[in-house]
């Protein structure tokens, strides 16, 4: 019998090999049931929901969600349920040319993403930096967290109102 343990003792299987087996047919019997209920453009939207969140995830500061050390998963959870609740609205945006509000709609849109855009990219360049190319104000509007958290948020709100093929 000692024998027997020494064989598989060798073969490095872990000891908690049948949690293991178990976690991973529940995942795989999820990643089936999902497929199934959500479809897959339900899924796709789904994926870009997740980057969406981590996104603004990631331009939080972190004293909003040090209250718990469970904040930023529920926070994620919870922004991940609001997305999908209203990504009917987000991702099935379109910026039609009929009507006269055609120019506003896109002028304000790119206005917003080109903010968002610059917003990202001082963020994640060295303070020092950016500040020898502009002046603290403008930092302050751009990339400050208050700012990041503004320039992620807004142009996602605006995608809901400016389409017209729900309405």
């Amino acid at each position: 019998m000692d024998a027997v343990t020494d064989i598989f003792s060798t073969l490095a299987i872990p000891k908690n090999l049948a949690g293991d087996l178990s976690l991973l047919l529940l995942f795989v019997g999820l990643s089936v049931a999902f497929g199934f209920i959500f479809g897959r453009w339900k899924l796709v939207n789904i994926l870009i929901n997740v980057y969406i969140v981590v996104a603004f995830l990631s331009v939080l500061p972190k004293e909003i969600l040090a209250f718990s050390p469970y904040a930023k998963s529920g926070a994620f959870l919870g922004l991940l349920f609001f997305l999908g609740m209203v990504d009917d609205r987000l991702f099935d945006v379109h910026i039609t040319s009929a009507g006269t509000d055609f120019f506003w709609r896109l002028f304000v849109m790119s206005i917003l993403v080109t903010g968002m855009l610059v917003s990202v990219t001082l963020a994640y360049l060295p303070k020092a930096m950016a500040l020898s190319y502009i002046s603290s104000t403008a930092y302050g509007y751009f990339a400050s967290p208050f700012a990041l958290i503004f320039w992620m948020t807004i142009p996602l709100l605006l995608l809901l109102f400016i389409n017209n093929r729900l309405k």
